[in-house]
């Protein structure tokens, strides 16, 4: 069921950067660089992704780690 929440989800992200081509300037602080929305869209989709991989692993970690305490 995940993975086909995912395709979905991966689908739409892809539909949504098709149609969302134009470049855009993207200024943070003193930084700015001129994107493709398209590709900020997906970096972000990444970065996301990536964080809330992290996250879980560390809540993974803490949990199997609290268990191993417990059980002495």
């Amino acid at each position: 069921m995940k993975f086909i929440l995912g395709i979905i989800i991966g689908a739409l992200v892809i539909v949504f950067m098709v149609q969302n081509v134009q470049v855009v300037d993207i200024k943070f602080l003193t930084w700015s660089v001129t994107i493709s929305r398209a590709l900020m869209i997906l970096i972000v989709f990444a970065v996301g992704i990536l964080l809330g991989w992290v996250v879980r692993s560390i809540g993974y970690r803490k949990k199997k780690k609290a268990g191993e305490s417990g059980a002495d």
